[in-house]
């Protein structure tokens, strides 16, 4: 097994609230942006599971290697013509669709990966969450950090409202969608209660989405 220990947090995280959503009867995942492997060897620890991987950050990949039963390197939409066809029960997306320049693209090509029941499970990052909805409304910021919300390296901003349409543009029908990560603010909180919850969707830092493809 590799050594992850000197990686940053960033690509060794379990992802265990994904790992929990992941439906029972997946026998082959694919999970696109796998990192080190430590969300699908987390997986793996199920039994029955075969994991494969893409990332694009080839150093990290060869972590991954070691962990999952194939991992390969280079951009999703690049590599997935070399995979094989309605092979995937789930295909995985966590927190790598708002680093891509056509996400949209990359969606309706992995669903030619898809078993004839698969699925695709994605957490994204809402640009409405309190904190970000204080400094871009409050503060008049737009600050690009290293990770985070403001993450320099996003090219896509979400909200549940743009969740909600980009995944049927796309050829998606969404089972279901859940907030992650939800703020303890009392000030939200105080705001939602006079506002007929309006700002409610400004509670959660990510959002969790299982979807199937419109065939």
């Amino acid at each position: 097994m590799s050594d992850i220990s000197g990686l940053p947090a960033y690509y060794k995280n379990p992802r265990l609230e994904i790992v929990e959503a992941v439906p029972e009867n997946v026998r082959t995942l694919l999970d696109v942006g796998c990192a080190s492997g430590s969300f699908g060897a987390t997986v793996k620890k199920r039994g029955g599971i075969e994991v494969w991987g893409v990332e694009i950050n080839g150093e990290v990949a060869e972590h991954a290697k070691s962990r999952l039963d194939r991992v390969f390197v280079g951009e999703a939409i690049k590599v997935f013509p070399e995979l094989p066809q309605g092979k995937f029960d789930l295909i995985t997306f966590n927190d790598v669709l708002e680093h891509m320049p056509e996400p949209g693209d990359v969606l309706r090509a992995a669903k030619a990966l898809l078993s004839p029941t698969g699925k695709v499970l994605m957490s994204l990052p809402n640009i409405r969450h309190w904190d970000a909805f204080l400094r871009i409304a409050k503060d008049a910021d737009f600050p690009y950090e290293d990770s985070g919300i403001f993450d320099r390296t996003h090219l896509r901003f979400f909200t549940g409202k743009s969740i909600r349409r980009f995944l049927p543009e796309n050829g998606y029908e969404i089972e279901w969608m859940r907030g992650l990560h939800p703020t303890p603010s009392r000030k939200l909180k105080a705001l939602n209660l006079i506002t007929a919850n309006r700002f409610e969707d400004c509670k959660y830092l990510q959002y969790l989405i299982l979807a199937k493809p419109t065939r």
